[in-house]
């Protein structure tokens, strides 16, 4: 896969989910049941940094297994704050938005790693 592609696709995932999250989640007119901050707040992170991870392999011509990996959890955030938006919530709590925020954080981290080492 061309290095460019990967990075385009993770840009695009990541505007994605920062955008979905910030209108589903932190909107003035969410539903009740959701908790809106907390959950917003992970999902537009997560978007944000893979976004930005995105953007420096892009810039880079870097094609990481991290970046990958990352852009591949925030697909999945991005489906389940699309269809299921209640699902992120497991236990009534934040923990799935966190648990995403964390993986993709930990590929963007390592995507900037690999980055200065290019």
């Amino acid at each position: 896969m061309d290095s460019r592609f990967t990075a385009l696709v993770a840009v695009a995932v990541g505007v994605s989910v920062a955008a979905l999250g910030a209108v589903r989640y932190l909107s003035a007119g969410a539903p009740p049941p959701f908790d809106p901050f907390a959950t917003g707040a992970f999902v537009v992170v997560t978007g944000v940094l893979l976004t930005a991870a995105g953007g420096l392999a892009l810039s880079k011509g870097l094609d990481h297994l991290a970046l990958r990996a990352a852009t591949a959890v925030g697909a999945v955030t991005l489906l389940l704050a699309a269809f299921s938006p209640g699902s992120l919530r497991f236990g009534g709590v934040f923990w799935l938005a966190l648990v995403a925020c964390a993986l993709v954080g930990t590929g963007a981290y390592r995507t900037v790693v690999a980055s200065r080492a290019k």
